[in-house]
């Protein structure tokens, strides 16, 4: 199937942006392209034996223990690679340094790990920034991932589907129970988007799953059915009362 032209023609308005900035590489700085086959190659994938919940790599492939003890609010979550090396960097350079034309290219893995899940959804929405942080930062970069993503699945798009309701403290060095604790009550969800709709939320990096969960939370709280996450990486943890590795 051709992809659709409202995807092509985001993608051509991004690379048009080519010839006036010549793109480097997110994570070698090679000239030439945003994402270059070296660094593609050096990639870790997030791997295949998995938790069928919260997608945390495993050695067995059964629910996980922490999943068994507190069953997320989300039916599955996913990521394409392992949070270091350079998707790290290219992340970092996506969230940190404005390089916005970067969310098309990136975003291209996840449209094929969508398709291979073949989750039934009927709407895309990212996670949401807080107010402060977003004009701070002047965009979402969840929304340069989610966007082309929707585009290509020919799915609505709906960035307000969720809010935040409350800001909340960054998730960086927290450990498991205080990032759950930090993202309680932090999202509602727009019951005219999300009524009964099984909803994709997509991320750029999942650690503790906490935010997604509580995302999960408002969506099926304003009557969505279902809740999937998708994001970029995967950053690792320690355990439940140690820091986060990231």
């Amino acid at each position: 199937m051709p992809e659709p032209l409202a995807y092509r023609l985001y993608g051509l308005l991004w690379h048009s942006l080519d010839w006036i900035y010549p793109p480097e590489c997110a994570g070698c700085g090679k000239t030439g392209k945003l994402w270059c086959t070296d660094c593609s190659n050096k990639v870790t994938l997030v791997g295949s034996i998995l938790c069928p919940v919260c997608g945390i790599p495993q050695t067995q492939d059964q629910v996980c223990w922490d999943c068994q003890e507190a069953m997320p609010h989300y039916k599955a979550l996913r990521s394409w690679a392992i949070f270091k090396g350079e998707v790290r960097k290219a992340i970092h350079r996506l969230k940190y340094r404005r390089n916005v034309a970067l969310g098309q290219t990136l975003a291209i893995p996840l449209i094929h790990q969508l398709i291979a899940l073949n989750w039934p959804i009927d709407i895309v929405t990212p996670v949401p920034l807080g107010l402060a942080r977003l004009a701070e930062r002047g965009y979402n970069q969840a929304s340069l991932l989610a966007k082309p993503i929707a585009l290509h699945r020919r799915l609505p798009y709906q960035p307000e589907a969720i809010k935040r309701s409350r800001e909340t403290h960054s998730q960086v060095g927290l450990s498991f129970t205080l990032r759950k604790e930090n993202v309680v009550g932090a999202f509602t969800a727009d019951r005219s988007k999300v009524g009964c709709k099984k909803v994709l939320v997509v991320d750029d990096v999942i650690t503790s799953g906490a935010t997604m969960d509580a995302c999960a939370i408002a969506l099926l709280e304003a009557g969505a059915s279902e809740v999937y996450g998708l994001s970029l990486a995967r950053a690792g943890r320690v355990d439940r009362s140690g820091p986060v590795e990231q």
